[in-house]
């Protein structure tokens, strides 16, 4: 999964957005901001700002946190006969 890294425009604060699509509500847990992403903008609700989105991207990650999880799952659990 790939995990979107954008900047709030008030406080700084980096969001992690797995989704982002027309209309799509980001909330900053940090300062309470609340924007929304039209046509490829974010217009803060409060100030009626509007910013572009790659102006704020920091980056683009894989998430592979969930990966590492699923491939330790797969692994076959051996007994190695080790005794008390």
């Amino acid at each position: 999964m790939v995990v979107k890294l954008i900047r709030c425009p008030s406080c700084g604060e980096e969001l992690e957005l797995t989704d982002m699509y027309e209309g799509m509500e980001i909330n900053c847990d940090l300062c309470n901001l609340v924007m929304v992403v039209q046509k490829g903008m974010l217009h803060v609700l409060d100030t009626n700002e509007i910013f572009s989105i790659d102006d704020l991207t920091s980056e683009e990650v894989e998430d592979t946190q969930k990966m590492e999880i699923d491939e330790f799952e797969e692994e076959e659990y051996y007994d190695y006969g080790y005794e008390d």
